[in-house]
């Protein structure tokens, strides 16, 4: 399974994604350029910046379409 693939499984179960989480389920420390492949690859994706400590990191979540 490709790093790519790990990343979307966790967004498509509903788990939001950081670097460190990334790197716990794929060993990818290149989590921004996998986030770039999925969207090229038509998935929407939203990204929220948390603070970690003194730095800020992006968490990464598969956007969800409200039904009405």
């Amino acid at each position: 399974m490709s790093q790519c693939d790990s990343i979307l499984g966790a967004l498509i179960e509903g788990h939001t994604v950081t670097p460190l989480s990334a790197y716990e389920l794929c060993g990818t420390l290149a989590l921004h350029s996998r986030i770039s492949e999925l969207r090229e690859r038509g998935y929407d994706i939203d990204c929220e910046l948390v603070a970690v400590g003194d730095k800020h990191v992006g968490r990464y979540s598969l956007h969800q379409a409200f039904a009405y």
